[in-house]
């Protein structure tokens, strides 16, 4: 009764306008899971290939239709293997990692309705935690730059982190009241508070410095910044990478590798930051090595293009000590199993864990709110507390985390 029975698939719109595909995953006993898939605007090299929209609805509603109908939704791992050795690819090129993990995740969701319990539940049992589900810290991409604004910010996200001691709907409060204080000092100082992909402000004439001087002050008007809630930046040096240097256009900063470490250091000096990711260009080891050896002990130090979410990749990584922290973005590399995989490769390295939404996504898609609470990550990014497809990641947190307290 719980084989897959039927699978469709169509085309909507996401985020940014740009199309994306729903699939629908239906079982001989009736469950139905549904499941959209996101895009991001900047993207690592390795990440599994997209297929267009219009070729990944033609694959799911036939090739892959066809190879795992009759298939026990409650074999995950089955469904999995199966797509990924009918790709029969690397990197997916041939299904494409939307096809291949639209119908991954439905299945998961159909799976699921079938034991009529909630998805966080479903996919804790799959991952076998057997540790108590708690809800990871929010991450709130407040200001944005890089690919997901049309500023001249070169740096991509500027984000306030709350204490992992507070409870999760203090944080969530805590998130919203510093976004709008924001949004009240841009405005004082004259400036656009115009948001970007990711729901953040995007104002113009700003540079790293100054952006992380208006948060802290924003910050620092309720709470106490350094205690009660620190600064993370998602920096995507590669969005900034020319042939030779690193070029921070409103400065008219050209960096070598060591000038961009320095660049780091007084902003550590003088900024309660404790996340920096993608700090350097996903290539230059040279730069993730000096970052990680200087600062580690007291900083995130974050992967996410160096290692999309792929278990291989980040297995060969582990000797070189590049990064003590991962970003997990199950399209990155296409199928909830191997999404699996990397946060057990990472947790077993002891790297910390956060769950990550992408700049191009849907309101209907809250997959990874109950992904990351059954994983037990530490931490959440799904953008600032605006934009219907960013608050719906963290208001299916705020049920997961009230669902939780019920049963405590």
């Amino acid at each position: 009764m719980t084989k897959i029975k039927d699978i469709d698939c169509h085309k909507i719109v996401n985020s940014r306008g740009d199309w994306t595909i729903q699939t629908r995953v239906v079982l001989e006993d009736g469950s139905v899971g549904i499941q959209t898939i996101p895009d991001g605007a900047s993207k690592g090299k390795k990440e599994a290939v997209y297929v267009t929209p219009e070729k990944s609805v033609e694959l799911v509603t036939h090739v892959i239709k066809e190879a795992i109908t009759g298939i026990d939704a409650f074999d995950q791992g089955k469904i999995d293997r199966t797509l990924v050795e009918i790709d029969g690819t690397e990197n997916k090129k041939h299904l494409g990692a939307n096809s291949i993990l639209s119908v991954s995740l439905a299945s998961s969701k159909a799976a699921a309705q079938s034991k009529n319990i909630p998805l966080y539940k479903y996919l804790a049992e799959l991952y076998k935690n057997t540790e108590k589900l708690v809800i990871p810290t929010p991450v709130f991409n407040i200001l944005n730059g890089g690919k997901h604004a049309s500023n001249d910010l070169s740096f991509q996200e500027f984000m306030v982190i709350p204490a992992k001691k507070l409870p999760f709907d203090e944080q969530y409060e805590m998130g919203v009241n510093i976004y709008h204080t924001l949004e009240k000092n841009l405005e004082k100082a004259g400036q656009d508070v115009g948001v970007g992909d990711e729901g953040g402000f995007a104002p113009n004439g700003l540079n790293p410095k100054t952006a992380l001087e208006f948060i802290k002050d924003s910050a620092s008007e309720k709470y106490k910044v350094g205690t009660d809630v620190f600064l993370g930046m998602d920096v995507a040096a590669d969005s900034f990478k020319d042939v030779m240097n690193y070029f921070i256009e409103e400065e008219g900063l050209h960096l070598s590798t060591d000038g961009l470490v320095d660049y780091y250091r007084e902003l550590l000096k003088h900024n309660p930051i404790i996340y920096l990711e993608d700090p350097f260009y996903e290539e230059d080891f040279d730069g993730w090595k000096k970052i990680y050896k200087e600062f580690a002990s007291n900083l995130m130090v974050v992967a996410d293009d160096l290692t999309v979410t792929n278990p291989l990749i980040l297995e060969e990584l582990l000797p070189m000590k590049l990064h003590n922290a991962v970003i997990v973005k199950p399209n990155q590399v296409g199928s909830l199993t191997e999404t699996f995989e990397f946060i057990r490769i990472a947790k077993e390295n002891n790297m910390m864990i956060t769950v990550s939404h992408r700049s191009g996504d849907t309101a209907e898609d809250t997959f990874i709110a109950d992904l990351a609470v059954a994983v037990g990550a530490d931490f959440f990014k799904s953008g600032a507390p605006a934009r219907g497809e960013r608050v719906a990641k963290y208001n299916r947190l705020m049920e997961i985390f009230l669902d939780l307290k019920e049963i405590t």
